[in-house]
């Protein structure tokens, strides 16, 4: 691979990772209600579940994915429902004012091993990533001539950028750390964020593949 391609590749990764979307809406709320340094395992999980697609692409599973309308559908409606469970669980789940003034020390809040879930699930449960990556890698790779380490710089290069991007929303969303401590801004920014996960949900159960 030259480095023209590989600029071309690592350009176009990182404008489709770091467009808004329900990772990065996720990555904000972990942010701003768990901190940088939990929120570093909701990014890993989102990492394994962007790999994981990848490599499916990258075997041809993908293009068999696709064609196959009832398993495309059946990660299509996991990820939507898991959307619009975790926004109602963002809406109902009450915010007491003590939780608002000590949330980061809060012992009700989200074990590491959730957020590793909320950001794997959210993840492989878009089939718009399983589209994009097996619309993308054979643009850049050829099976016949690709090596083992051209592979291996495509997806760690996907890793960096994906991971990198995850927490810079993260680090924006723990910027609102001092707004947080208002127990009527987490309230209502929680009940934001559920709304828009909800309606991301409902958008994409209208959608076409």
């Amino acid at each position: 691979m030259t480095i023209h391609y590989f600029l071309v590749y690592a350009a176009i990764l990182l404008v489709a990772t770091i467009t808004p979307g329900p990772s990065m809406l996720l990555a904000i709320n972990h942010g701003a209600n768990h901190g940088i340094s939990k929120t570093l395992y909701s990014g890993f999980g989102n990492l394994l579940g962007n790999l994981l697609m990848a490599l499916v692409s990258i075997l041809g599973l993908g293009a068999v994915l696709i064609a196959s309308g009832i398993i495309f559908n059946i990660i299509k409606w996991i990820g939507i429902l898991y959307l619009i469970f975790v926004g109602l669980k963002l809406i109902l789940e009450p915010v007491r004012k003590e939780e608002a003034e000590e949330h980061f020390t809060n012992k009700k809040s989200k074990s590491r091993h959730r957020l590793f879930i909320d950001g794997f699930i959210i993840a492989i449960g878009n089939p718009k990533g399983i589209l994009f990556f097996t619309a993308l890698f054979p643009q850049f790779i050829n099976i016949s001539r690709s090596t083992l380490s051209e592979y291996c710089i495509l997806i760690s290069t996907l890793g960096v950028v994906a991971f990198g991007c995850y927490m810079l929303y993260a680090f924006s969303g723990a910027k609102l750390n001092r707004l947080f401590r208002s127990y009527s801004f987490r309230k209502i920014f929680n009940r934001i964020t559920g709304t828009i996960f909800i309606g991301t949900g409902v958008a994409m159960s209208f959608s076409k593949k």
